[in-house]
């Protein structure tokens, strides 16, 4: 998600949003009312004798999440070890997933009752080699998807394309993502060259390559906050839309999310061939190479299926909207909680 210092002091996080408030908020406390789930941290809930943490919070919460007396879920959604050693994430996100590693993650992992996890991938990491180098593990591994409250975009915005309208390309990424971002970056500016009806807009805090930043149909956006970036989405509408994933054990292990981000700005997506969620949407996305420094010539093929991106568009968004997200976490919050269901 395009927006910055995740891993900085938090507030109330987007994961936080995603997998927790957005479905449980008829239940939530707020300052003015009063409902069966207490905010303790931004990011911590707890309803009798169970607490909810969502990635992290402030050190005075996670030390009291570590000492609960009661029952602890614990939601992550990175695979935290493979970050801190990965070649292709900027040096301050190593530092500070290694940090966080050593000083609250393994820890969470020994105390949780249960642990959620944002993709499969990472669920089967943590079963395999469960606690990287906790000392044990007696959680249960679960797997949670996210939940937008927003429906999918329409496809209105296909039908200027056959009176030569631009064919909007968007790349959606947070500084996570610059890696991958790179290495398409000179393959995305030479079919922008090859494609002169084409455009590309892309989120970093910074220029990621000279073509890309000088090329006059490339629109780099600054990152935003998550309010902003969500508001930003509800605006936009794009074609296509680009996934590329180092081939790594982080990027391999990232939650379904951006499946349901294309479909909100109504966009075919287009993802390595070899990345596991994209059978969600099997028919309905474009498949390139694992390797992003292969990307041309799946770039080449995703312009050259412009007549056929709508029909794709709106498959796609129906086999997402297809699945109750919503209700499937709310299933498994008022068990864990003891909640009754709504």
């Amino acid at each position: 998600m395009p927006f910055g210092r995740l891993l900085a002091e938090p507030a109330r996080l987007p994961t936080t949003h995603l997998y927790f408030v957005n479905a449980m908020a008829a239940q939530l406390g707020r300052w003015w009312r009063r409902a069966p789930i207490r905010s303790l941290g931004a990011n911590c809930f707890v309803h009798g004798d169970a607490m909810v943490l969502i990635r992290r919070d402030k050190p005075r919460i996670i030390r009291e999440a570590l000492h609960w007396p009661g029952r602890l879920a614990y939601l992550i959604d990175d695979d935290v070890a493979a970050g801190m050693n990965s070649p292709y994430l900027p040096q301050d996100y190593r530092d500070r997933f290694a940090r966080f590693e050593h000083d609250f993650h393994r820890p969470l992992l020994e105390r949780a009752d249960l642990v959620l996890t944002s993709s499969r991938a990472l669920a089967q990491e943590l079963r395999d080699h469960p606690a990287h180098g906790a000392r044990r593990v007696r959680a249960e591994i679960r797997r949670i998807d996210p939940f937008w409250p927003s429906a999918p975009a329409d496809q209105a915005h296909y039908r200027a394309l056959a009176g030569g309208a631009p064919l909007r390309i968007v790349h959606l990424g947070s500084g996570s993502h610059q890696a991958a971002l790179e290495a398409i970056a000179p393959q995305v500016a030479a079919l922008l060259d090859r494609h002169p009806h084409a455009q590309f807009t892309y989120f970093a805090a910074r220029p990621v390559d000279a073509m890309l930043e000088a090329h006059p149909r490339a629109r780099r956006v600054e990152t935003k906050t998550w309010p902003e970036y969500r508001r930003w989405l509800s605006r936009h509408r794009f074609h296509l839309a680009l996934y590329p994933l180092m081939p790594d054990r982080f990027d391999r292990a990232r939650s379904i999310n951006k499946l349901i981000e294309h479909a909100l700005v109504g966009a075919v997506g287009v993802y390595p061939e070899d990345w596991a969620p994209t059978a969600m949407i099997a028919g309905n996305a474009i498949l390139a190479p694992s390797d992003p420094f292969a990307w041309g010539e799946a770039l080449e093929d995703a312009v050259a299926r412009q007549g056929a991106l709508a029909e794709m568009a709106a498959g796609a968004a129906t086999q997402l909207a297809a699945r109750d997200y919503a209700g499937s976490q709310r299933r498994v919050w008022h068990e864990f909680l003891g909640l009754e269901a709504a």
